[in-house]
């Protein structure tokens, strides 16, 4: 039985030594490692606009196909006020579900460079200007990855955290419509 040593195997076409070879896998994995977690945060962040977006289509759809159904109940006189109510309810929460739809743009302070990475920051460029700008950030992984971290910022606090709120605020808004809906035509409805 023959023992082989891996170590000490080198590939004959290879023209770097061993030890350069180690030294440049160890500093390429870090860089590698760090642009594929930014670039998953971001991706991450875009999927919860979308999730954001999706759920304020569906409360706007739901909204709009009962605001119909009870208004056609108006005519009974004992549930007046809790339609009226919940209509108003449903209203607002539609109101709130487009505010959540409205696009929203970064906010930088005055006089801060603007991101190359998003389009707000893009269109404020002509294309050479531009073009010269993005080499120069290519060209040094620090600003790349700063400019990386900084749009995955101003994504979760420009863009997610409104979105969300006014999510919130059109639950909370179609929750009560349906709280208002059970309370004022349910029971006198039941009595």
């Amino acid at each position: 039985m023959q023992i082989i040593c891996v170590d000490s195997i080198t590939d004959s076409k290879s023209t770097t030594s061993q030890p350069e070879a180690a030294y440049a896998e160890t500093n390429q994995w870090p860089a590698l490692l760090r642009g594929s977690v930014l670039s998953s945060a971001q991706s991450k962040h875009v999927q919860y606009i979308s999730l954001a977006d999706r759920r304020a289509q569906v409360v706007i759809t739901i909204n709009a196909f009962l605001i119909p159904i009870a208004i056609s109940a108006y005519q009974n006189p004992q549930i007046r006020l809790g339609i009226t109510l919940y209509v108003l309810a449903a209203a607002v929460s539609i109101v709130f579900a487009v505010m959540c739809l409205m696009p929203k743009r970064y906010q930088t302070a005055p006089g801060e460079k603007s991101n190359l990475l998003h389009f707000s920051g893009i269109w404020q460029y002509d294309e050479a200007t531009y073009k010269a700008l993005m080499r120069e950030s290519l060209e040094n992984r620090n600003t790349i990855t700063e400019l990386m971290v900084s749009d995955i910022y101003h994504l979760s606090n420009d863009v997610l955290r409104p979105k969300f709120r006014w999510m919130r605020l059109s639950f909370y808004a179609f929750l009560c419509g349906l709280l208002n809906a059970m309370l004022f035509i349910a029971l006198p409805l039941a009595l």
